[in-house]
């Protein structure tokens, strides 16, 4: 699968036969341009609705989607993991903070940062790689779900779907599915039909309803 990639600030296309140790550097930061788009979206009466994740009402949820972006600068630095809840963020700032984030991440993953090793808050051990792969993941799941959340037509450009699919099936173990509670961290495969797009079929991986509604 071919995939855009950032190296000292030029993007070039990579190749790899295997979605697990492919390079998805360049993917992670068009997804923060494309969570920001969709925040920027969201009206401030808005705010207390509900989303997909129970938990969380639309602010709560735009605050955690600009906080993963951030750790996701800090893991690419090399910095240790919290397991802290993300501050709040005002809507007004969240869409230039997760824009500002992209461009930091893309000059934080360095091609040694791919390979090292990082033990998260919850004692699980991954590559920089699977990182990468995970935030991408984040960060298109919760922007789908604000999308739907706040009357949003989900989309995004087909390539950044693919790869977006790639990097979820790729750093998603199956035991990671209600590890923590039904739907924690994540909750099971949901069904996609046959005319569902690569987004819609993204979102259902990663256990979302795409039908639905608020």
């Amino acid at each position: 699968m071919d995939t855009l990639v950032v190296h000292d600030g030029v993007m070039t296309d990579t190749t790899s036969s295997n979605p697990a140790t492919a390079d998805r550097r360049g993917v992670l930061v068009a997804a923060y341009d494309h969570a920001a788009e969709v925040v920027a979206g969201v009206r401030p009466d808005q705010l207390v609705g509900p989303t997909p994740c129970p938990d969380y009402d639309v602010a709560t949820l735009v605050s955690h989607l600009v906080g993963a972006g951030w750790r996701a600068v800090a893991l690419g630095r090399g910095e240790t993991p919290t397991g802290e809840e993300f501050p709040h963020v005002e809507l007004s700032a969240a869409a230039r903070q997760l824009r500002q984030a992209g461009v930091e991440a893309a000059g934080a993953w360095s091609d040694e940062r791919l390979a090292v090793t990082t033990t998260m808050p919850w004692g699980e051990t991954y590559t920089g790689s699977t990182l990468v792969d995970m935030y991408l993941s984040e960060l298109m799941a919760h922007g789908w779900d604000l999308a739907v959340a706040t009357g949003q037509t989900p989309g995004c450009d087909e390539d950044l779907a693919t790869a977006a699919l790639a990097a979820a099936r790729a750093m998603l173990r199956p035991e990671y599915r209600d590890m923590m509670g039904v739907g924690n961290p994540f909750g099971a495969e949901q069904p996609a039909g046959d005319d569902a797009t690569t987004l819609e079929r993204f979102a259902a991986f990663m256990g979302r309803r795409i039908d639905w509604q608020p």
